[in-house]
């Protein structure tokens, strides 16, 4: 009797890389091409001081949201790896179906 091979698990989907470093870096530039608009037609001083201090918070929350998607991606793909096992690894109850029989009295 030839004893059959075990299938090989499923591989996980990795690498998975949460924050595409091209986003990242879109959307950085469309932040200082904003500012660079921003300051070329501001009038005065404090429009300047405002657009350059607008580029700051926007520039800090996108290295932010970057690095806050890059520190949960092994959280996150591990969740996703243990979500598909736990589906593969317990079958969906069948359903049987079973007369139902009436305990009423007929005369």
């Amino acid at each position: 009797m030839a004893a059959s091979p075990n299938p090989s698990p499923r591989t996980p989907d990795f690498p998975y890389w949460p924050f595409n470093c091209l986003s990242l870096y879109s959307q950085i530039a469309r932040d200082v091409g904003n500012c660079t608009q921003a300051v070329s037609k501001s009038t005065d001083a404090m429009e300047a001081a405002r657009a350059e201090a607008d580029l700051g918070v926007k520039l800090f929350a996108d290295l932010m949201q970057g690095y806050f998607e890059l520190a949960l991606a092994p959280w996150t793909a591990m969740a996703s790896v243990m979500a598909a096992r736990a589906e593969e690894a317990q079958p969906a109850p069948d359903a049987q179906v079973r007369p139902f029989k009436s305990r009423a009295r007929t005369h």
